[in-house]
């Protein structure tokens, strides 16, 4: 099976469905992850080019601890917005990986816009990718993916729909995490005042909790895109 995760800035994906796509590669399936924003604001002490060059080395190493394909898709951080380009792009990105499932963001009630503008055009480029009068650099994909919106960060406005137990894959989820060595200091403790790890610990184990099933301690949660053209049995493509 073949998977694509989309993520509005390097160490999204990992974040929410990290242990979702260690399970996928457990069991041999092929991942793509989509980084839409080249992470140029994420720090307080270096220059938005180095922090960018930082970050989309630390999205290719968790990539390839992953063996995932990683597309980095460029977009400037915090300035991401619905337009042709970036419908194109999206598009495009969509036919390289030919997915059977897709997960992004939800496209509205996320704290940043650029979660909210990943969702929207994830939701459009669903089904775009498939029409042949749209010319991209890549063939038309032959179906529509199912497509899973992941959760918000801490759950805000975010009503799950299914539960994944990653309690296997967590320490794997961990270490893809880390992989963005320049998020858990410079970033989030001097942004937010919080640590990021203890945070990913946290939502992962309250979701466990909210799925109440016997041997679960973490967990990651979805809810499904039932915009038509749905796709039956969406669920059962979950690993």
């Amino acid at each position: 099976m073949r998977i694509l995760a989309f993520g509005a800035h390097p160490d999204d994906i990992e974040f929410q469905v990290g242990g979702i796509l260690a399970k996928y590669a457990n069991r041999g399936d092929e991942i793509y992850m989509a980084v839409a924003t080249n992470g140029s604001i994420g720090s307080f002490r270096m220059s938005k080019d180095e922090i960018s060059g930082v970050r989309r080395k630390e999205a290719r190493k968790s990539a390839d601890l992953l063996g995932a394909h990683l597309t980095w898709m460029g977009f400037e951080d915090e300035f991401l917005f619905d337009n042709e380009a970036s419908r194109l792009k999206f598009i495009d990105t969509v036919r390289i990986a030919r997915p059977d499932i897709i997960l992004s963001h939800v496209p509205e009630g996320d704290y940043n816009p650029d979660h909210n503008a990943v969702g929207y055009l994830t939701f459009i480029a669903r089904i775009n990718a498939s029409i042949k009068l749209i010319e991209t650099d890549h063939p038309p994909t032959s179906k529509v993916p199912a497509l899973f919106f992941y959760s918000t960060l801490a759950g805000a406005d975010f009503i799950p729909e299914y539960y994944v137990d990653i309690t296997e894959t967590f320490e794997m989820k961990k270490k893809l995490f880390l992989c963005h060595e320049s998020q858990q200091g410079d970033w989030c403790r001097d942004a937010f005042g919080v640590s990021y790890i203890e945070m990913l610990e946290n939502e992962s184990r309250l979701a466990a909790t909210q799925a109440g099933t016997p041997g679960c301690s973490f967990a990651e949660c979805l809810k499904l895109c039932k915009s038509w053209p749905a796709v039956a049995g969406a669920y059962k493509l979950l690993p």
